[in-house]
């Protein structure tokens, strides 16, 4: 058959078999027969998809750019017009996008002109209660006996009594002169404490993260995590613990949290069916998200944050981008809304075997995961894996999970270490600038050995170009479509 021949989808459909497997993506006809047990990720993700259209399921999963020029010699030709398939919005960031922050303004440091006004505004107050001070004070001389001899014959009540002397009755004077000083001395206070709290910047005005403290102490679990047996022992009855993932099965996730942490990036709790329920995802591998957008179907594939021994809730940490149709879904999803999920997803299944060394580069939010995996061994006492992180941003407030990040660092200092370059960095930065160059990769990532593997993640510009990196200090270079096995894998 011709290349260029159109292809009906009832045709396809017929070539359905192991030893005749033909597929649709993006209206395009490929011959996959000969390539099932190339694939990275086993030929079972293929032949479920035999004689269909696989677009969603070959987006879920994610690929690397060199895995269109295997497409390129599989390809038979294109799907007929009559049978073609509504588009499958795609969206991938540059590096400059995954990184961007937004345009909010945050004042960095107080000028000398908003000091100067502060300071003006203080005088002021203070000269006020100065001069309600100077009032009161001419009132007692003035009016102080005629005041309280006044309230001494209308209130006749047995509690109020007062001195027999003849003198100026002070101490109902001075009471009063304290009152009014007090009062105008508190109005003074907090018209300064408004003004450093300024309530119509919404929190805006302050950094969007604090920066983690080397003293700062995190709980970092130990294996055995909470297990079916620890939790019986807690609760003192039996409690069954279940996976709620399903590879081929969509199915709802309602959300119950969602917390802006830095401009444009949101971290979204879901809760799974039961309490006691453990999402059931092994580390290293992501879920995929399905919803309809404008009238049409997307998926994403994300990596949580979360693992299994957060029972109850799988958490997720998305960057809005302005075209990427799930993210602003996800965006503008409210407190109680639904969408759904489907997993396990992934080549790669991390095993306290899988390396005695790992290094990683990250960029951007492709730091999600990065920080599975490195939660996973700093919480694992019998994982003696060591790791090693150089996290690309371009400005400190586009770091995500850095108080997370050097948290494991502090505490597990001989199996994490973390090094952030910032492309844009503020004047008071002082750690490395620009980009990730060899230079900085053969410094802090462990060289090329073995019992070493390099993991990457990020926009494909990023990636392409630490891969040549990698190759030129003497690794294997990554494969076209990742395998668990290659030295350099790509997520």
């Amino acid at each position: 058959m011709s290349a260029t021949s159109a292809i009906t989808l009832p045709e396809v459909q017929k070539h359905n078999k192991p030893d005749d497997l033909w597929l649709v993506i993006h209206n395009k006809v490929y011959n996959a027969t000969n390539y099932l047990q190339d694939h990275p990720g086993g030929d079972i993700i293929i032949r479920e998809v035999a004689g269909t259209d696989a677009t969603e399921v070959f987006e879920e999963v994610g690929h690397s750019m060199e895995a269109n020029d295997v497409l390129k010699e599989l390809f038979v030709g294109h799907l007929d017009e009559e049978h073609h398939a509504e588009a499958v919005e795609v969206f991938r960031p540059t590096f400059h996008e995954t990184t961007k922050t937004a345009a909010v303004l945050v004042p960095k440091k107080t000028t000398k002109s908003s000091s100067k006004n502060g300071l003006a505004k203080v005088v002021v107050h203070l000269g006020l209660a100065a001069g309600a001070g100077a009032l009161a004070y001419y009132a007692k001389h003035r009016y102080g006996l005629w005041i309280v001899t006044t309230l001494k014959r209308r209130l006749s009540a047995p509690a109020l009594q007062f001195p027999s002397s003849s003198s100026t009755p002070s101490f109902w004077v001075g009471f009063g002169i304290a009152t009014i000083a007090e009062v105008s001395l508190s109005m003074v206070l907090a018209t300064w404490a408004w003004s450093k709290f300024d309530v119509q910047e919404e929190f805006t005005h302050f950094s969007s993260h604090r920066a983690a403290r080397k003293d700062r102490t995190i709980k970092v679990l130990r294996k055995p995590a909470l297990t079916e047996s620890t939790l019986a022992a807690r609760s003192g009855k039996k409690t069954k613990t279940s996976t709620v993932l399903e590879p081929q099965t969509w199915r709802p996730f309602k959300l119950v949290r969602k917390t802006l942490v830095s401009p444009n990036v949101f971290r979204l709790v879901f809760a799974l069916p039961r309490p006691h329920d453990a999402l059931g995802l092994p580390t290293g591998q992501h879920v995929a998200l399905r919803a309809t957008v404008n009238g049409k179907g997307v998926s994403r594939s994300y990596t949580p944050v979360s693992n299994d021994s957060d029972l109850g809730r799988i958490e997720l940490l998305i960057k809005v981008y302005e075209q990427g149709a799930m993210t602003k879904h996800l965006e503008a999803m409210n407190i109680g809304d639904t969408i759904e999920m489907r997993g396990p997803k992934g080549a790669m299944q991390y095993s306290s075997s899988y390396a005695k060394e790992i290094g990683m580069i990250a960029g951007g939010t492709g730091i999600t995961p990065m920080y599975q995996l490195i939660r996973a061994i700093c919480e694992d006492e019998t994982d003696k894996t060591k790791v090693s992180l150089i996290y690309a941003n371009n400005t400190v407030d586009d770091i995500l999970l850095k108080e997370e990040l050097d948290g494991f660092a502090v505490q597990c200092p001989d199996k994490f270490k973390v090094h952030y370059v910032l492309s844009r960095p503020q004047a008071e930065w002082t750690g490395s600038s620009g980009f990730v160059t060899a230079g900085l990769i053969d410094e802090f990532l462990p060289r090329a050995a073995e019992t070493t593997k390099v993991l990457l993640c990020g926009p494909p510009p990023m990636i392409n170009a630490m891969s040549k990196n990698l190759v030129g200090l003497g690794f294997k270079a990554p494969g076209t479509l990742s395998k668990a096995t290659d030295q350099v894998f790509l997520f």
